[in-house]
């Protein structure tokens, strides 16, 4: 690989990783049909490739994120346990969903996604639900975020997520943000970091899967995680910036265009 060319993956990475840091998605959703269109991945490997970029994404992200005191660690690693079998699971479907059928399951993912996020109203008022697991803390910018969790709802959303995570590539948090924002009522910043925690064990786990079965291109992978790693930073602290309802505009916009362009590619 050329100097150029390996400039390239890192800049591709930076700009892959700050945005998905920012809305706490962890960057696949992007990277697997950049690899696909860009580089012509196979979908199994386009995917495996991007979950370990994402790992390394969510991993520095993450860093930044426990500095300002914003990702639910508790809850975190409560729902963290059914992603983990899910995202093994799902690194063993990925090699049986042949080219249309990936692309055509991976785009209908991102539009459902972003038309929720766009067309859902998220209410301003107490998020505090009567028995729910309830939440209160305080981040670096003294902000008070209290909330109540369906549990055990949270649980099989997670295992769900996971599974998505490693078929797709996309570390999960493109179904788990919404969800944790709609479903389990958790405040868009909050679910925005502890989805990026909850990635880093998710991503581990379904990228030595994809590992063992050989659908890593590690020379592509390094250097996309890399940039990753470096934007997973800016993201983080431009996320401080930046408030919740232009989170989710960003976030419905970016993954609606990228479904678009998917469907659009000739076969």
């Amino acid at each position: 690989m050329l100097w150029y060319e390996e400039l390239a993956l890192t800049a591709l990475g930076f700009g892959i990783g700050g945005l998905g840091t920012l809305i706490g998605i962890g960057g696949g959703a992007y990277l697997v049909p950049a690899l696909i269109l860009l580089y012509g991945f196979e979908p199994k490997v386009a995917a495996g490739t991007s979950l370990f970029f994402v790992f390394l994404n969510t991993l520095s992200g993450s860093v930044s994120y426990l500095r300002l005191r914003r990702a639910d660690v508790r809850l975190g690693l409560i729902l963290v346990i059914p992603t983990i079998p899910g995202a093994i699971a799902g690194a063993y479907l990925a090699g049986h969903l042949g080219s249309f059928m990936f692309k055509a399951i991976f785009a209908a993912l991102l539009v459902w996604t972003s038309l929720y996020l766009l067309l859902k109203h998220t209410k301003q008022s107490s998020n505090v639900k009567a028995g729910g697991y309830e939440r209160r803390f305080v981040d670096s910018d003294g902000k008070v975020y209290e909330y109540s969790v369906n549990v055990p709802l949270g649980l099989i959303t997670s295992f769900f997520a996971g599974l998505a995570s490693s078929i797709f590539g996309i570390g999960g948090g493109v179904l788990h943000v919404p969800i944790m924002i709609h479903i389990l009522g958790m405040p868009v910043h909050i679910a925005t970091a502890t989805s990026h925690f909850i990635l880093v064990f998710t991503t581990l786990f379904g990228s030595i899967t994809h590992s063992t079965l050989n659908n890593i291109l590690f020379d592509y992978a390094i250097f996309l995680g890399l940039g990753g790693m470096l934007g997973a930073q800016v993201g983080a602290r431009i996320s401080s910036r930046v408030g919740d309802a232009k989170i989710k505009r960003l976030l419905g916009l970016t993954l609606l265009i990228v479904a678009m362009r998917l469907v659009l590619q000739p076969s």
